[in-house]
């Protein structure tokens, strides 16, 4: 793992999918879907997952998601939790 590697929270603008990246080879989606959720965690392994991973630090160094801290992260994705699991 880098050394330079800090973990990552953000969101989209509308607050309905909220992301981390915990670690270089890691990534986690939370998406709010009317009254169900979706939880999506993804080991990166393919060159595909790490173009995810990219367009998404992309996006957010364009400032089209929002950062978050640590703490509103996990309040956020409790939150989301609150809802019914998508089927």
């Amino acid at each position: 793992m880098s050394e330079n590697f800090r973990p990552l929270w953000f969101a989209t603008p509308d607050g309905n999918t909220v992301y981390a990246v915990p670690s270089e080879d890691r990534w986690v989606e939370h998406q709010r879907m009317g009254s169900v959720y979706r939880r999506h965690e993804t080991q990166v392994s393919t060159y595909s997952d790490r173009l995810h991973v990219s367009a998404l630090l992309q996006r957010l160094e364009e400032g089209l998601l929002v950062a978050l801290g640590e703490a509103e992260y996990a309040e956020r994705v409790r939150h989301i939790e609150r809802l019914k699991p998508m089927a």
